[in-house]
């Protein structure tokens, strides 16, 4: 099995989605790229391509995917060149963090696209910690959208992981 790198971050909600459906390991995916795409302001018509993919329930596009994945790329690029910048003081920290969590933001949907439901739910959430630093508020956003899948609440949550 891949190495699933959420349970270094957050164990619970790693051992809830290992024993979630696909449909909630899909849905945490779209809510983790969503939160992080939203926090950092990313916008690009490839971006909005690959939103309405995953929603519609289509991850088997390798074209998109590998789009999103040259997106990602040109935005390491962007920040690794920054941050040689910042270490040469030519530009400020803000600007380094911000092209930063906009490629791990990217690098989250990039995952929300993976043919496996448990990765890409883990593997996004943990890119979108990576572009917002809030695990906390997005694994609130993710149980209460688990709350309203099961629609009985914290005790289906409880079950799921015994």
């Amino acid at each position: 099995m891949t190495e699933n790198r959420l349970e270094l971050l957050e164990c619970y909600l790693s051992t809830l989605l290992e024993k979630a459906s696909v449909s909630q390991q899909r849905n945490a995916a779209i809510v983790a790229s969503r939160f992080a795409l939203d926090r950092t302001s990313l916008s690009d018509p490839i971006v909005e391509q690959a939103l309405k993919a995953i929603e519609l329930g289509n991850f088997s596009d390798d074209s998109l995917r590998e789009k999103i994945e040259s997106l990602v790329n040109q935005l390491d690029e962007i920040q690794w060149n920054l941050q040689d910048k910042m270490e040469e003081g030519e530009t400020d920290i803000s600007t380094y963090i911000a092209a930063f969590q906009q490629a791990r933001s990217a690098n989250s949907l990039y995952f929300a696209l993976d043919a496996n439901a448990l990765i890409a739910a883990t593997e996004s959430i943990y890119e979108a910690d990576a572009a917002t630093d809030d695990l906390a508020t997005l694994k609130q956003i993710i149980l209460e959208s688990f709350k309203h899948q099961s629609g009985s609440g914290e005790a289906i949550i409880e079950t799921q992981i015994a």
